[in-house]
C-alpha cells in the first residue's frame, strides 16, 4: 500500500501526539499487518500502525509507564473497514524484554519490519543495533509460540492437535465403525482401535485407572464398562454444544479466511526465518496468502496445508544450521542505550523511505 508522504507525516504526527500524552516519546513507527506482509485488498484492508515507544524516566519511577499504547479510529465494536486506522504501540521494554524472548509472532514481525522499507515511517538510529542483531533477541529453537498461534487461529474449526480436533476425530471415527453399535456391547470393545486410531497425546488418550482403561477426551474421562450406545451419546451431546464450527468447517461454512491466512502466515515466516536467517517483508508467499484470505481454498484443503507447515517448522528447528539465542544482557544494554542518547530534534528529510529520522 502507497500511501501519500503527507498521509505518512499525518501518521506520525498522531504516534507522537499518543505518546506525549503519555509521559513517553516515539522510537520507531511502521504500516504493519497486510501493508507490511504484501497482502493488502483493494478496499478490504484497514491501515494497521505499529511502532516501538520509550516511556520517560518520570513515569518508570512512579511505577506509571505503560506498556503498550493504542488509539483506533473504530469504536464500534465491529471489524473494520479499510477505511479505519489502528495505532498500536509498546514500549522498548515489553518489546525487548517480554515478547521477543516469549515468541511472541508480532514482535518477531516487527524486529523484522525494516525489511520493507517503503512501510517504515519513523525510525531513531538508537534501535539500529536491535535491528541489525535481531539473531541476538531470538530463540530459533523456541517455535512453540508460532505453532500455538497457527493452532489458534484454526483450532474452533477443529483442525488437528486441538481440542475440538480431537472431539471431531472420535466423532467421525464412531460415525465410520460404531455407529449402530448392539445394546450390550460397551466401550471396552472398541476402547483399543479408537485410541489407537484416536489418540494425540494432549486431548485424547488411553490411561489406566487403577487397573481400568478409560479414554481420556478433552479432560473428560470415559470408563471402559459403559455401554457403547452412552458413549457415543456423550460425544454427540459435545459435538453439538462445541463442535458445531467443526462441522461447518468440513462443509466450508462459516470460516474466517483471514484468521486462517495469519496461520499460514505465521509458518510460512518461521520457515524462512529457521531457512534463511531473516524475514523478508513484503512476503514472498503473498500471492498464496491472499488466494487464502480470498477463500480460494476449502477447509479440508487448507487444514493439511497448515498442518504439513507445522510437522516442516518443527523439523527444521531440530536441525537449524543458523541459530539464535536470546541475550538478556544484549537486550537490556539496548533499551539503556535508549535513554542515554542525547536530547533530539526532529526533521522531515526529502527521503521517501524513512520519513522521519533523528538526527
Amino acid at each position: 500500500m502507497e500511501l501519500p508522504q503527507q498521509r505518512k507525516i499525518s501518521l506520525i504526527r498522531q504516534a507522537e501526539s499518543l505518546c506525549r500524552e503519555n509521559g513517553a516519546s516515539l522510537l520507531f513507527l511502521t504500516l504493519f499487518g497486510s501493508s507490511l506482509y504484501g497482502t493488502e485488498m483493494p478496499g478490504k484492508s484497514d491501515l494497521d500502525v505499529r511502532g516501538i515507544f520509550l516511556p520517560s524516566r518520570d513515569t518508570l519511577a512512579l511505577n506509571k509507564a505503560p506498556k503498550s499504547l493504542q488509539q483506533a479510529t473504530n469504536s464500534t465494536g465491529q471489524r473494520n473497514s479499510a477505511e479505519d486506522v489502528d495505532i498500536d504501540l509498546w514500549s522498548v521494554q515489553h518489546w525487548l524484554l517480554k515478547l521477543l524472548p516469549a515468541g511472541d509472532t508480532g514482535a518477531l514481525d516487527m524486529l523484522f519490519s525494516p525489511s520493507n522499507e517503503e512501510c517504515t515511517l519513523f525510525r531513531e538510529p538508537v534501535l539500529d543495533k536491535v535491528f541489525a542483531e535481531p539473531f541476538r533477541l531470538i530463540d530459533t529453537s523456541n517455535g512453540s509460540a508460532c505453532a500455538a498461534y497457527s493452532l489458534g487461529q484454526a483450532k474452533k474449526y477443529g483442525i488437528k492437535g486441538s481440542r475440538i480436533g480431537a472431539l471431531k476425530a472420535v466423532h467421525n471415527w464412531l460415525r465410520t465403525y460404531s455407529l449402530n453399535p448392539y445394546p450390550w456391547q460397551r466401550l471396552h470393545d472398541f476402547i483399543d482401535d479408537l485410541a489407537a486410531a484416536c489418540a494425540d497425546g494432549h486431548y485424547c488418550a488411553l490411561e489406566m485407572v487403577r487397573g481400568e482403561k478409560f479414554i481420556r477426551l478433552c479432560d473428560k474421562f470415559h470408563a471402559e464398562n459403559i455401554r457403547m450406545t452412552e458413549f457415543i451419546r456423550r460425544v454427540e451431546h459435545d459435538m453439538q454444544r462445541y463442535g458445531a464450527r467443526a462441522e461447518d468447517a468440513t462443509r466450508n461454512q462459516g470460516l474466517d479466511f483471514k484468521a486462517l491466512s495469519h496461520a499460514l502466515r505465521a509458518l510460512m515466516q518461521m520457515e524462512e526465518l529457521l531457512q534463511t536467517g531473516r524475514i523478508i517483508f513484503p512476503l514472498s508467499g503473498r500471492e498464496e496468502l491472499i488466494a487464502v484470505k480470498s477463500g480460494k481454498y476449502t477447509w479440508n484443503e487448507l487444514e493439511p496445508m497448515i498442518l504439513s507447515r507445522l510437522e516442516a517448522v518443527d523439523a527444521m528447528r531440530e536441525n537449524v544450521q543458523m541459530k539464535g539465542r536470546f541475550d538478556l544482557n544484549f537486550a537490556e544494554a539496548c533499551v539503556l542505550d535508549c535513554y542515554d542518547r542525547e536530547k533530539t530534534s526532529i526533521t522531515v528529510p526529502s527521503s521517501p523511505q524513512i520519513l522521519c529520522q533523528i538526527k
